[in-house]
């Protein structure tokens, strides 16, 4: 969900920000030329601002100025102003020396606003954004992208069914942004909201009724649909079946969904109308080979949210992480990668950063030992593939004296090269 800045009047956010949340982005607010600037240093990588031309300031400053202020603090999201009937002369002040990308006159946003916020958002499909599913290379996930490229253009329920962790929300923004409903509202429905929601005046059936009102003609995404209780299973599936909307569900579902549907704690009936058909996205930890593009999507996304160079990952680090069995899946290697780039004073992660910076347990004798090697190549593989003999010591599980007596034991120096014999004469 791409975050979009409203700058204009309490008006102008009530309406662009209806028509945004309907589109499926988040949008956040200032009344003025200064709040717009300290809001726009809180966008994370990939947003957008949206600036009212004629939003001033106490020195008569208008958008075009506003502009030029915010790169001169080094702020570079993309800027599209709006106003009630832009002049030609207005259109040309806001665009020229490349001030704004575009311009929206405000009587038209009913039609033309969600068009050209999607046509401008920065880095689409790429590092940064919530549609693309992680990077992965495994065969299961590539056959589970061939499924689900398929039927994304099919008007069939579906449900994606997977471990904590996979992503599985980026899945369904995927197949809304492949699907024929692309330009339609998404809509997701998960079980905290229902809770919060009916913790007020609004009745739980009231608001499951409004969020498929809201999706009507386009994506209700019910998020976690195995976690809602009972009433509320039987409420959505009042809608769904009511024949009232015209509305196409896609679910994410943990992989406990099937038990639940076969001791009877999750509805039968619910299970099959929305899952006309399934996708199950792979396990990270059946598919160690999906670590190294993973570690190096994360590692990027890091360096562009937070504009900083790209933290490298050292091959024993890699192999430390291919080695472990990572429970929670991608999200855990997100979290653990991007806690070493955070705190890493080198611009590398490390095997000391892998034991020291972060939340995870890494087993280090076993991630070495799964290579299948002898004592001696394991040493010199450790040794080459960290940046200093302590680490090598770590990765292998031993204490450096330890490692200093192995090395002189198979005659390798401080870089794991044999030393040469002296030939006696």
């Amino acid at each position: 969900m791409a975050k979009i800045l409203i700058v204009g009047g309490p008006g102008d956010y009530r309406e662009a920000g209806a028509i945004l949340r309907k589109g499926g982005h988040d949008p956040v607010s200032a009344t003025s030329m200064k709040a717009g600037i300290e809001e726009a240093k809180k966008l994370p990588f990939g947003s957008l601002v949206l600036v009212n031309f004629r939003i001033g300031d106490s020195e008569g400053n208008q958008a075009p100025e506003f502009i030029v202020n915010l790169r001169k603090v080094r702020i570079n999201h993309p800027v599209i102003v709006y106003g009630t009937n832009l002049s030609s002369m207005d259109v040309r002040n806001a665009l020229s020396e490349h001030k704004a990308i575009d311009y929206v006159q405000q009587q038209t946003f009913d039609k033309e606003l969600l068009g050209k916020v999607n046509r401008h958002l920065p880095q689409k499909g790429r590092v940064g954004d919530r549609i693309t599913p992680y990077p992965r290379s495994c065969m299961a996930f590539t056959n589970a992208m061939n499924c689900l490229n398929r039927i994304a253009t099919l008007d069939v329920n579906v449900m994606i069914i997977g471990e904590p962790g996979l992503g599985k929300e980026r899945f369904a923004r995927y197949m809304h942004n492949k699907s024929n409903r692309a330009d339609k509202p998404m809509v997701i429905i998960t079980y905290p909201d229902f809770i919060m929601e009916t913790l007020g005046d609004v009745t739980p059936a009231c608001h499951i009724r409004s969020c498929f009102e809201k999706a009507n003609g386009g994506i209700a995404v019910i998020k976690n649909i195995h976690s809602f209780c009972t009433h509320g299973q039987s409420l959505i599936l009042a809608e769904i079946e009511s024949g009232k909307y015209d509305v196409r569900i896609i679910a994410t579902a943990d992989v406990s969904i099937k038990e639940k549907v076969a001791n009877g704690s999750f509805n039968h009936a619910l299970m099959h109308n929305t899952a006309t058909t399934t996708v199950v996205i792979p396990s990270l930890h059946d598919n160690p080979e999906d670590v190294e593009p993973l570690t190096k999507f994360f590692l990027k996304e890091f360096a562009e949210t937070h504009n900083q160079p790209i933290c490298q990952v050292t091959p024993g680090a890699l192999n430390m992480l291919r080695g472990h069995n990572w429970p929670y899946n991608a999200r855990e290697l997100r979290n653990t990668v991007t806690q070493c780039a955070a705190v890493s004073t080198t611009g590398r992660v490390t095997v000391s950063n892998l034991q020291k910076d972060c939340c995870t347990d890494f087993d280090v004798a076993p991630a070495v030992a799964i290579a299948g090697l002898d004592e001696e190549s394991r040493i010199v593989f450790a040794i080459k593939s960290t940046p200093s003999l302590k680490d090598a010591a770590a990765l292998l599980g031993m204490c450096d004296r330890t490692l200093n007596n192995k090395r002189k034991k198979y005659g390798l120096d401080s870089d794991g090269n044999k030393i040469a014999q002296k030939v006696s004469v």
